[in-house]
């Protein structure tokens, strides 16, 4: 592994910007000391962020169709997922659209008809009107400071429950651990039948919740985690645990 080098650097109104490569990896950073995304030059669709591998925990319990991805970053869930669920449609919204262009330049994001890109506040693209209803949401927002207190409010989590279809579900990128979120667990158990969460063991919390309930044994659950991990090019089995 070489030395890690800046290939890209700038500035937009929320910050600063930069992609790193270290000969291995690309990196995109919003600030000094912070990985925003990482991405393996030779496989960009196997994620290498615990807490992105512990969100795809969610096709588990859903085969998605149609994805909603709420802050794109360098995109490794939108890669992840294309290369993983053949023929999902995916929309991502990115409020940032520098970043949106480093993703493309930098980050071999996959280009289909059936994957599509906003740049758009996802606070404001959620207060738009319905058009199709998705499966499965991914929402991951941060700046350089941390996560974005949007995605905890009473309207956002509304109006992703607006978004969903009757089995739909919602997946959330926390910071800190369960305790640290009780307001949040609270206002998911209002519009959702199935709310857990899982600890991915690098400071995050990946919160899912469900509009309808899961019923698969945990063994059942362990043995599709196996499998799946192998699809996907990581250990899924070890969140398993962690789940509650």
């Amino acid at each position: 592994m070489s030395l890690p080098k800046y290939v890209f650097t700038d500035t937009d109104e929320f910050g600063d910007m930069a992609v790193i490569d270290d000969g291995k990896h690309r990196i995109l950073s919003f600030g000094a000391g912070d990985e925003q995304s990482v991405q393996l030059r030779d496989q960009p669709e196997v994620l290498k962020h615990a807490y992105t591998q512990a969100m795809l925990l969610s096709l588990l319990f859903c085969q998605p169709k149609r994805v909603l991805i709420l802050g794109l970053g360098a995109g490794s869930l939108y890669c992840a997922l294309h290369h993983q669920v053949p023929g999902v449609r995916i929309h991502a919204v990115e409020l940032r659209q520098k970043v949106i262009d480093i993703a493309i330049r930098y980050f071999r994001l996959p280009s289909s008809k059936k994957l599509t890109l906003s740049c758009s506040d996802a606070l404001v693209y959620l207060q738009q009107p319905v058009v199709k209803k998705v499966d499965l949401i991914l929402t991951d927002l941060y700046d350089a400071y941390g996560m974005m207190q949007t995605q905890i409010s009473d309207e956002y989590v509304l109006l992703c429950s607006k978004q969903l279809k009757a089995d739909g579900w919602l997946v959330f990128n926390c910071w800190g651990n369960s305790d640290d979120h009780p307001e949040l667990f609270d206002k998911l158990a209002k519009s959702f039948a199935d709310v857990r969460s899982c600890e991915s063991g690098d400071g995050n919390l990946v919160i899912f919740a469900g509009k309808q309930k899961d019923t698969k044994a945990h063994s059942q659950l362990k043995t599709l985690a196996a499998k799946l991990g192998t699809s996907l090019g990581f250990d899924l089995q070890r969140f398993m645990t962690k789940l509650q």
